[in-house]
């Protein structure tokens, strides 16, 4: 049975990020009629005590609209009747797998606020539509968790006596029981809210969760390193979940091949990012050049990486060049390399050039948008002969070298004013990539937190177990100008400043902590909008995306089908200006 208490902390986290500048307070009820949670407002207005009729009649008609509070039929009774604070009230049901499982509020306990909902009804019924959509598919991923009761005390028990690291998990990767060592091994995570996809690569999580064979692999990781095994549990020939055991290791050992950057390194399960990490496994066996390109912060080096060491070339050189840190009249000796006497200073014996260093493998060229011109036409050159001349050399030599490149500036732009070479960037675009920022990635932003808190845990010796709801809900409204790279300075700092277990949202960074780049409504329309997406798409993958497919799903999501096709055309706009 589904149950809203057992996730009102998500519930809480969920009304405190829906603004209420427009003095709109929510309240959410359980199915037998108590309050779950509610704004601080509704709180001290209306308290926590609550009138079951009114609840009752929401239950029978599945959405009601009180306009008149205090003075309906089904106010008698009520303790506020004839002189209730509220001004405006909608009620609608939250429904899961076809269950009523609670009841949401949208109130206004202003005449501003009345005026605002009964100016256009039929929206604000959408917005807690949409609200109780998301509050559905919560339940129901959490309920996920509470299916995989097969283990007793007695089993606890045993975990508990034992002197390994152990773990339960269940068929969707979340883990139901842990011993005390694992408490210690994984001080910066919550061990009951957050699934192995949180501790774990992909791939390592695949295997744990396959059913058919044991798995055992060492694992090195910047909070721990061991060796890592687990067993499938199967009842009735049903895969429930697996036992996981770590084995702590202080040394590697030299027999066992070390864990490198994958494109199962980067993490988030952001849309566009999901399909460029796919574009990029299909690209790695291939030896054609790559343009990256991205905001500063984004991960370019490490799409890079994750490039290089999923292709052939995984054991050869990766010879990383940042354009803009090398001085304009060292660029050709620093690329090229020279011989012996090529210039007034120059070693003895000559010196290798860095693409030179990179053969039989890759070279990443950071920045290229600062490469000179007349080093361009030299770098045009490697690309499309695949050799070098160094520095008072005579001869050619030949290279076999991967080409990646990687940019944060408009080099169409730059083609235009003349500031980059037209040739050289058709030569260097053959297969490009563009990482989107993370302020249209927000969904990643606690994910990636989770992981920088890990990271720093460990480098700084903390055992900060999360973040509060404020802090997250900050982390989420900020604008992130600094991408990926600025969220994990935020994160170093506020592990730095935090004396408790939980990062306090006034142990962030100044600038995050006073940021206005997002306003309230238009982070509420973004996440709404982005949950109606989430639910459309759902129903879809459930019913098909053909003609019937659609009907069907129109029906289930209770929209006309025009309705659907303008909002799957909507959503189609929307990603493609992104």
């Amino acid at each position: 049975m589904i149950s809203l208490n057992s996730i009102k902390d998500n519930l809480q986290e969920i009304i405190m990020s829906i603004p209420n500048t427009d003095n709109i307070e929510f309240a959410i009820f359980s199915n037998k009629y108590t309050l779950v949670t509610c704004t601080k407002n509704y709180l001290k207005k209306k308290g926590t005590s609550v009138h079951e009729p009114s609840l009752k009649e929401v239950i029978a008609l599945e959405s009601v609209l009180v306009n008149n509070p205090g003075h309906m039929p089904s106010c008698i009774g009520c303790r506020f009747k004839d002189n209730c604070p509220a001004t405006i009230e909608i009620l609608q049901c939250i429904k899961a797998n076809d269950q009523i499982i609670g009841i949401i509020s949208m109130t206004s306990f202003t005449t501003e606020g009345h005026d605002l909902i009964s100016s256009d009804i039929d929206k604000h019924l959408n917005i807690l539509n949409q609200i109780a959509e998301i509050i559905s598919m919560i339940a129901v991923q959490f309920s996920r968790r509470d299916e995989f009761t097969y283990l007793d005390s007695t089993i606890e028990l045993i975990l508990q006596n034992e002197d390994e690291c152990k773990f339960i998990v269940n068929k969707d990767g979340y883990i139901s029981h842990h011993n005390s060592q694992a408490v210690k091994l994984f001080s910066h995570c919550n061990l009951y809210t957050n699934s192995i996809f949180l501790i774990f690569p992909e791939d390592i999580v695949n295997e744990i969760l396959c059913d058919s064979h044991l798995f055992k692999k060492y694992v090195q990781q910047d909070h721990f390193s061991g060796l890592v095994s687990s067993r499938p549990i199967i009842s009735n020939d049903e895969f429930l979940g697996s036992i996981v055991t770590i084995e702590q290791r202080t040394k590697k050992k030299t027999s066992l091949v070390e864990s490198r950057v994958t494109i199962n390194s980067i993490i988030g399960i952001n849309e566009e990012l999901t399909k460029l990490k796919n574009d990029t496994l299909k690209i790695s066996k291939s030896s054609s050049t790559v343009l990256i390109s991205g905001e500063t912060g984004t991960g370019k080096e490490l799409f890079a990486k994750a490039i290089h060491y999923s292709s052939p070339r995984a054991n050869a050189p990766l010879i990383s060049i940042n354009c803009a840190s090398i001085p304009e009249n060292l660029f050709e000796s620093e690329l090229f390399g020279y011989e012996e006497g090529a210039f007034t200073g120059a070693k003895k014996g000559g010196k290798i050039g860095r693409i030179e260093l990179a053969q039989n493998g890759t070279l990443f060229l950071d920045e290229i948008a600062e490469l000179p011109l007349f080093m361009q036409s030299k770098l045009l050159r490697v690309i499309q002969e695949n050799v070098i001349e160094k520095v008072g050399g005579t001869r050619s030599i030949p290279v076999d070298i991967r080409f990646i490149i990687a940019t944060n500036k408009n080099l169409e732009e730059m083609v235009k004013n003349n500031t980059f070479r037209l040739d050289l960037y058709y030569r260097i675009n053959v297969i490009p990539l563009k990482i989107p920022p993370l302020n249209k990635r927000k969904e990643d932003i606690e994910i990636l937190s989770q992981d920088f808190l890990r990271k720093y845990n460990f480098k700084l010796s903390r055992k900060i177990t999360g973040l509060s709801d404020e802090a997250k809900n900050l982390l989420k409204c900020y604008d992130w100008p600094g991408n990926v790279r600025e969220l994990e300075n935020a994160i170093e700092y506020a592990v730095n400043m935090e004396e408790t277990e939980i990062i306090q949202k006034e142990n962030l960074p100044y600038k995050i902590l006073h940021s206005e780049q997002l306003s309230s409504t238009s982070y509420m329309k973004e996440k709404i909008e982005f949950a109606e997406f989430e639910t459309i798409k759902i129903t879809l993958d459930k019913y098909g995306w053909d003609v019937k497919g659609k009907t069907e799903a129109a029906k289930e999501l209770g929209i006309g089908l025009r309705t659907l096709y303008r909002k799957i055309k909507s959503f189609e706009e929307i990603n493609s200006n992104n």
